[in-house]
């Protein structure tokens, strides 16, 4: 068995051992010589395009990827549904200046709202409300507007770096764990903060029905990107809470340039035409699933995955037909070399991963755990993020103990240079041994520190090790998050094909392992002196935005 060189720092001797090279030299050749990751991102952006959950691009996406899967010979194929809601698409828009002078302005239909059903014309006009009182003084006003929604900001000189690789230095940082740092497992959401976002999701519902009743023509959206890049969301999903009237995002100079014309007195006229239409033949989105089955008998399970779903600005190329393309180019190697894994190795194609990893965790409540969910029909009714509580006791299901690992990609298209481990310190000595024959693709940095936001959050919150891979952000965060841009223009090739190599030889690992990968102890309620100071810490944060509101509201007093 031929043994690789690698840095000492990485593995000892006897770590060394333990990783199997020979098929580490097999991996290596097949995902760097043989790769096809390209050519799958390819077909996912450039044939499918956006891939926003539900929608028919979404459909299709599900059935090619499970088709290609058991192409490539992985077992077990299925869709897994979940309930999600509406179906949405849009085919064009188009926002006009067509006065005080004629411009082509740039924009994108917010998800989930409705089209205009032919061209639309109307006066703009500023709409800055932040409460319910405030929408009674444009009562009897709004037929036939066209509002922005929101005083412009100014916009500031640019001081982001816009594409960065991960220094020495911020690696080496990575490795020190935060003592003051909250569990992975516990919300980001405080009391407060849920007060806070309650108050936002209630005004909404009131807003949503005061633009409705007031024959409102269109609304629009500043986005959140300056030079030109337009950033997208979306509203409700849900069946009986569709947003009522035509919204689109525009480019903040865009948006600028309609309230200078405002400011001056000169009445703006906008010609809007969007062309959307909403999908209700099936109320369920799928997940897609496929596996190489394990040779044990009643094998344990290793999992892969990252979110199909996109947005639909774009073709989500980066965020993340990255994260899928190379999840299933690493069971595509796998399953190439003809390995026979002790565990069963299954990949998990995630939807409506956008809209709160709703894929995800139906998944894990189906088959590994679930929570318990608020008594109360009211408080069920909302949305999870304003539960009043994460529900315990966790209840594992019979799976709960079968599942070894479950790693993420969702971090844009940078290359591995290590791993979270969400505080598993007992997952060091293993992750660090399967880094080893890859010590000249990456540093191999195991981070006891926590990263949130995407799909592994599902099984961490259950008390299952759940991970995500350090990545290069590259310009991810900087200008292809949930923009128009977001294509595979800008997917490194060479990054990919590493982080197909290293997932391949991660999931290798994890299936031939004699053991599965440690855990940490299950996640539980706040003990009561910690309830205590978490009770004390939301009373300090309503009195704060309390007293900024006041403070806000004395800086409009005439005198």
């Amino acid at each position: 068995m031929k043994r690789l060189l690698v840095p000492a720092l990485l593995c000892s001797p006897v770590a060394m051992a333990a990783a199997d090279l020979d098929m580490a030299n097999k991996i290596r050749h097949e995902g760097f010589h043989q790769s096809q990751v390209m050519h799958t991102l390819e077909h996912l952006t450039d044939n499918i395009g956006p891939r926003l959950t539900a929608s028919p691009q979404m459909v299709k996406a599900n059935h090619w990827t499970l088709k290609q899967l058991q192409d490539w010979g992985l077992k077990n194929g299925q869709l897994h549904p979940f309930e999600f809601g509406r179906g949405w698409s849009s085919e064009s828009a188009s926002i006009t200046l067509a006065g005080p002078r004629q411009q082509s302005l740039h924009g994108i239909p917010v998800a989930w709202t409705p089209g205009t059903n032919g061209v639309v014309n109307g006066e703009v006009m500023m709409f800055d409300v932040n409460t319910v009182a405030d929408l009674a003084q444009y009562a009897g006003k709004l037929k036939g507007k066209i509002l922005l929604m929101g005083e412009d900001l100014k916009i500031e000189p640019p001081k982001t770096v816009i594409f960065e690789r991960l220094s020495a230095k911020t690696l080496g940082d990575l490795k020190d764990y935060e003592p003051g740092a909250r569990a992975s497992y516990q919300s980001f959401m405080t009391n407060a903060l849920r007060d806070s976002r309650m108050q936002s999701y209630k005004f909404n519902k009131a807003l949503s029905a005061f633009l409705e009743k007031e024959q409102v023509a269109g609304v629009i959206y500043r986005s959140s990107r300056q030079g030109g890049l337009v950033r997208v969301f979306g509203k409700s999903h849900k069946q009986g809470e569709t947003f009522p009237v035509p919204a689109i995002i525009i480019e903040q100079e865009d948006y600028s340039l309609l309230t200078r014309m405002l400011d001056r007195k000169e009445q703006p006229k906008l010609d809007l035409d969007i062309k959307a239409r909403f999908h209700d033949d099936d109320m369920k989105s799928y997940n897609t699933i496929a596996e190489i089955p394990g040779t044990d008998k009643n094998a344990e399970v290793v999992m892969v995955g990252g979110h199909l779903d996109s947005w639909h600005a774009s073709d989500g190329a980066v965020d993340n037909g990255a994260g899928v393309a190379v999840a299933m180019e690493a069971v595509r190697i796998l399953s190439k070399l003809n390995v026979k894994p002790k565990r069963t190795i299954r990949i998990a194609l995630w939807s409506g991963e956008e809209q709160g990893l709703y894929g995800s965790r139906a998944y894990v409540d189906e088959f590994f755990a679930t929570r318990p969910e608020p008594k109360d029909p009211a408080e069920k009714a909302l949305p999870r993020y304003l539960w009043s509580s994460p529900g315990w006791p966790i209840q594992p299901k019979a799976a709960y103990d079968k599942l070894s690992v479950y790693f993420n990609m969702d971090n844009g298209s940078g290359r591995f240079r290590g791993i979270y481990t969400e505080g598993n310190i007992a997952a060091k000595p293993m992750l660090s041994d399967w880094f080893g024959p890859y010590g000249d693709l990456s540093t191999g940095t195991i981070s006891p520190l926590s990263t949130g936001g995407t799909d592994h959050e599902s099984f961490d919150d259950v008390g299952l090790p759940g991970f995500q891979f350090i990545q290069d952000p590259l310009d991810y965060s900087t200008r292809l998050h949930h923009t128009h841009i977001d294509s595979i223009d800008h997917v490194i090739e060479d990054d990919l094909k590493q982080a197909s190599v290293i997932m391949a030889g991660f999931l290798f690992e994890a299936a031939m392992a004699d053991k599965k990968l440690p855990r940490k102890p299950m996640p539980t309620a706040p003990s009561e002196v910690q309830q205590q100071r978490l009770d004390l810490e939301t009373e300090k944060e309503r009195r704060t935005r309390e007293l900024e509101g006041k403070k806000a509201l004395e800086t409009k007093v005439v005198y």
